[in-house]
């Protein structure tokens, strides 16, 4: 076998192990948000505990969902 053949397989090899990470980051990131976003949803359910919640047809206007 050839050097030129050997180098593109190494090539091919390494080309999609990058994939592959690419691939993982970006699962790892929309986890990541993910959590972020839960860690959020909890910090404001514990600071509005107690308080009145705003009724949908007012929340719907100010959205302005009909």
């Amino acid at each position: 076998m050839s050097t030129a053949v050997l180098n593109r397989k190494s090539t091919q090899a390494l080309d999609e192990k990058i994939r592959q990470g690419k691939a993982f980051l970006r699962d790892l990131r929309e986890a990541l948000e993910a959590l972020e976003d839960r860690r959020d949803l909890a910090a404001a359910k514990k600071r509005n505990a107690g308080k009145p919640g705003t009724p949908w047809r007012e929340a719907a206007k100010e959205l302005g969902i009909d």
